[in-house]
C-alpha cells in the first residue's frame, strides 16, 4: 500500500525478517542477495528507498556511489544496517551520501520511524512534481555554486554550559553556530536570520520541556524550515521514534562520535540548501495555495485535486482506493475551556501525530475547522479498517501539552470511510460522490457514540 522498499542482504533470514516487519507496516518489498543484483533490480523496479545489510560483493559506500551512477540523480535514498563496531564503514557510508546508518541489532520502532521520516521528506519533493530535468527546463534548478554564506546552526540544550559544549564539538568551517539554553529559546527570534539547522539536546532532566520545544520549533515561522537534529541521552533512548515522528530530521544518541555527528549535520545542511534553492525559485504563494498554515497539512483545494487524480489512476490500474473523512469530537469544548490558542495547539499537535501514523503514500488534508480528509490509494477494505482504527487510537491516546502549562488535553476522533473498487462504475466514483459517502459514514460514527469508525459499504452513487 505504501512505498516500495528494496532490501539487499546476502542472508535470506535477514531479508525475510525485515520483509515481515516492513510488510506489517504496509510497505511493498522487493529483495536482492547482492549489490550487483540490487543495482539491476533497482533499475527495473525504481524503489522509493533501499535498505542494505550484508553485501557480499561490495562495500556500502561503493554500492551507494554505483547506485547513483547507474540510476542518475536523484537516486533512491539508502539506509544502511551495519553491525556494531564498524565505525569506518559507518563514516564511509555517510560520506558517500547514505540517508541514514543504523547499528544492528536495531530497535524496530526506531527503524520504522526513520523510514517514515525519510519517505515523508522524499514525498514532499515528489508532491511538487518537479523532477530534476523538469526543474532545469523551467529554471527552478539549483544555481551553480558561487559565494556561499556560512550556514546558521543553533544549538539548544537545557543549560548554556551544555549548549556551549555542543557548540565546541560542532565547530567547523562554513558554520555560524549559536549556543542557547532551553530557558532562552525565544532568543532564536533575535538572530539575524532564520537558522538552517537546529541541534537539540534532550535529556532525562528536560524531557518534557525538550519535547514541547521541538513542537514549538516546528510551528514557529522563524524555525519551522530548519533541519532539526535531536541528540537524546541513553536514559531516554526510547524517545527516538516519537521524536522523529514529531518532525525531527534525525535523532541520535548524545554520545555520538563527533565525526559522525558532523557528517550527519552536514548532510542535513546540504538537504536544506537544496530545498531552499528550489523553494526560492517558486512563487511564495505556491505553498500557501495548497498547504494549511496552522497544521502544515494540505488544504481542501489540493485535497480535491489529489482525489481526482487518485481515483482516475486507481480505475485505470484496476485498484481499490479509499477516502476517509475525520472530525475531532467535542472540539468546541477545548476552545471554550482553554481558549483558541490552546485549540490551535491541539490541532497542530494532533495533525502531526495523524500524519506520522498514516502510510507514507497516503494524503491528509485539513478541510475545515477540525475536519480532515484522508486519501488511501491502492488499498482494500481490511486495509482501510486497519488504518482508520489505528488513526483513531493514535488520536485517542495522544496527550497534548499546552504552552500555558494547562492540560494535557486529550481528544478523540470519529471517522467515516468510502471505497471506490475496480467493479464500481466510473461514473459513480467522482470526487463529490465519494466524499459525500464518507461524510455520511462519518455521521454514522458521530451518532453511534463518537471515537469510532464507520465504513460505507455501498458504492458512491
Amino acid at each position: 500500500m505504501t512505498g516500495r522498499i528494496l532490501i539487499v542482504d546476502a542472508l535470506a533470514t535477514n531479508r525475510i525478517v525485515l520483509k515481515v516487519k516492513l510488510s506489517a507496516a504496509f510497505y511493498r518489498v522487493v529483495q536482492a542477495r547482492s549489490g550487483h543484483d540490487a543495482i539491476g533490480l533497482a533499475r527495473r523496479a525504481r524503489p522509493d528507498l533501499v535498505i542494505i545489510g550484508d553485501l557480499p560483493d561490495m562495500k556500502p559506500a561503493d554500492f551507494i556511489a554505483r547506485l547513483e551512477r547507474e540510476l542518475g540523480t536523484p537516486a533512491p535514498p539508502v539506509l544502511a544496517l551495519l553491525p556494531h563496531g564498524q565505525g569506518a564503514l559507518r563514516i564511509a557510508a555517510l560520506q558517500a551520501g547514505a540517508a541514514d546508518v543504523i547499528t544492528q541489532p536495531y530497535d524496530e520502532n526506531v527503524l520504522l520511524a526513520r523510514l517514515r521520516s525519510i519517505m515523508r521528506h522524499r514525498q514532499l519533493d515528489a508532491d511538487l512534481g518537479m523532477p530534476p530535468d523538469t526543474a532545469h527546463a523551467l529554471g527552478f534548478a539549483e544555481e551553480p555554486a558561487g559565494f556561499e554564506r556560512p550556514q546558521s546552526v543553533v544549538v539548544l540544550a537545557d543549560t548554556i554550559e551544555r549548549a556551549e559544549a555542543l557548540r565546541t564539538r560542532l565547530a567547523g568551517p562554513g558554520l555560524d553556530i549559536t549556543a542557547l539554553g532551553h530557558g532562552e529559546p525565544r532568543a532564536a527570534a533575535t538572530l539575524r536570520r532564520a537558522p538552517d539547522a537546529i541541534v537539540l539536546r534532550i535529556g532525562p532532566e528536560n524531557t518534557k520541556p525538550g519535547l514541547i520545544l521541538l513542537a514549538e520549533l516546528q510551528a514557529a515561522p522563524r524555525t519551522r524550515r530548519a533541519r532539526v537534529v535531536a541528540l537524546i541521552d541513553d536514559d531516554i533512548a526510547h524517545l527516538a521514534a516519537p521524536v522523529l515522528d514529531m518532525g525531527a530530521h534525525d535523532a541520535q544518541p548524545a554520545t555520538i562520535d563527533d565525526r559522525e555527528l558532523a557528517l550527519r549535520l552536514s548532510f542535513q545542511l546540504s538537504q536544506k540548501r537544496r530545498s531552499d534553492a528550489l523553494r526560492g525559485k517558486l512563487e511564495d504563494g505556491l505553498q500557501a495555495a495548497v498547504v494549511d498554515q496552522l497544521t502544515g497539512l494540505y488544504n481542501r483545494r489540493y485535497a480535491l485535486s489529489y482525489l481526482k487524480r487518485m481515483i482516475a489512476e486507481a480505475h485505470a490500474a484496476g485498484q481499490t482506493c479509499a477516502v476517509l473523512v475525520a472530525d475531532l469530537d467535542h472540539f468546541k469544548s477545548v476552545n471554550d475551556t482553554h481558549g483558541h490558542a490552546a485549540g490551535d495547539t491541539v490541532l497542530a499537535h494532533v495533525s502531526a501525530r495523524m500524519r506520522a501514523a498514516l502510510p507514507a503514500d497516503s494524503m491528509i488534508a485539513r478541510i475545515g475547522g477540525e475536519e480532515f480528509l484522508i486519501a488511501l490509494p491502492d488499498t482494500s477494505l481490511s486495509g482501510v479498517r486497519h488504518v482508520a482504527d489505528h488513526l483513531r487510537r493514535v488520536v485517542r491516546d495522544t496527550a497534548v501539552p499546552l504552552p500555558s502549562g494547562e492540560g494535557p488535553v486529550r481528544v478523540t476522533i470519529s471517522i467515516g470511510a468510502a471505497l471506490a473498487t475496480p467493479t464500481t462504475p466510473r461514473a459513480q466514483t467522482d470526487v463529490g460522490k465519494l466524499v459525500a459517502q464518507a461524510d455520511k459514514a462519518l455521521y454514522g460514527s458521530k451518532s453511534g457514540g463518537r471515537d469510532t469508525v464507520t465504513v460505507c459499504m455501498r458504492p458512491a452513487a
